[in-house]
């Protein structure tokens, strides 16, 4: 047994529906709603960005998917992550090589100014 405390607002919805699909009394209807809510999927967390394709990759996409047995999902959040990783690796990789020659033109200018 569970204790509960529903607003009044609630309560007055809830007993509109009882009767309603076989249900006796608020408990069937609370045990109603709470099997739907168990049973129904669980919402992702993150958010939803939706992608058109184009035809010529939804195609691949669908082919891809078939032979991979993968879902178009999961391609995707590979192929995104797979991106930002390599943009990342390879955009800390340029900055480092262009503070490293900034670094090494700086010192040559330093030392030019002072040889004169």
């Amino acid at each position: 047994m569970v204790s509960l405390r529903i607003p009044e607002d609630f309560l007055l919805e809830l007993d509109q529906r009882v009767g309603l699909e076989g249900t006796r009394n608020r408990s069937d209807v609370i045990r109603e709603a709470i099997k739907k809510y168990i049973k129904s999927p669980l919402s992702p967390i993150g958010d939803i960005i939706e992608v058109n394709l184009g035809p010529d990759l939804s195609v691949r996409m669908k082919d891809f998917c078939k032979i991979h047995a993968e879902s178009p999902e999961s391609v995707l959040k590979q192929g995104a992550r797979e991106l930002i990783r390599r943009e990342t690796v390879e955009g800390a990789t340029v900055d480092k090589l262009i503070s490293s020659r900034m670094k090494e033109i700086e010192i040559r200018y330093d030392s030019e100014s002072n040889a004169q």
